[in-house]
């Protein structure tokens, strides 16, 4: 296997590249967990790895796909280890880091869906502008929808996910952080030109336009 294949994957139909490998890796997490006799951990994992599944499916650009594979693994695995509460800084470095991997996915998906402009559609400065408040609009939306589950969780289920309004404030200013660095790496992937899917395998270096 040479080393461009090798690193940008195609290795068969069932593990295409080193994504796959993460993937399996989360839902074997998901398999080790139930076996032991955790249903919680289990579930967690297996929710992650099926949203790493929905973006194989979907067929996103490489680097897209594991930005979503990279962030659920380190959601899924903060949970279940414990990271959350062992490591005081935890929550905030995935309080940036999610976002800022998942805000383009989303665009991406809506792009997908003729809901807003493809990335490498002809676009001037106007339309990167766009992009940009779009893309960070929709993860500090998700930031914020994902406070209002922690409060109500611990309303209904007795769960102590939000640790207060300080920690609430502090989650939000960091979602937008991470969402505006997001945003920003989006309108650079459409500056280069390059689409929403998944780069044909083989010897054609252009990037789909259509699924």
């Amino acid at each position: 296997m040479d080393t461009r294949r090798l690193v940008l994957g195609d290795w068969n139909p069932i593990v295409r590249d080193g994504i796959d490998v993460l993937r399996l890796v989360i839902l074997g997490g998901a398999v080790v967990y139930a076996l032991r006799g955790d249903p919680g951990a289990a579930a967690v994992l297996a929710v992650m790895g099926a949203v790493t599944l929905v973006a194989r499916a979907v067929n996103l650009p490489r680097v897209y796909d594991l930005s979503v594979t990279l962030g659920m693994a380190l959601q899924g695995f903060g949970e279940v280890w414990g990271l959350y509460d062992r490591y005081v800084r935890f929550d905030d470095l995935v309080h940036v880091t999610l976002p800022m991997l998942t805000a383009p996915v989303v665009y991406i998906a809506l792009a997908r869906l003729d809901v807003v402009p493809d990335p490498r559609d002809e676009t001037h400065l106007r339309h990167y502008v766009g992009i940009a408040v779009v893309t960070a609009a929709l993860g500090i939306t998700v930031g914020a929808l994902w406070e209002v589950y922690e409060w109500r969780s611990d309303a209904w289920f007795g769960t102590a996910l939000s640790e207060g309004n300080d920690d609430t404030n502090g989650d939000l200013v960091r979602d937008t952080l991470g969402s505006l660095a997001g945003a920003a790496l989006l309108v650079a992937w459409a500056r280069v030109g390059w689409g929403s899917v998944r780069r044909i395998p083989g010897v054609n270096t252009h990037e789909a336009v259509d699924a």
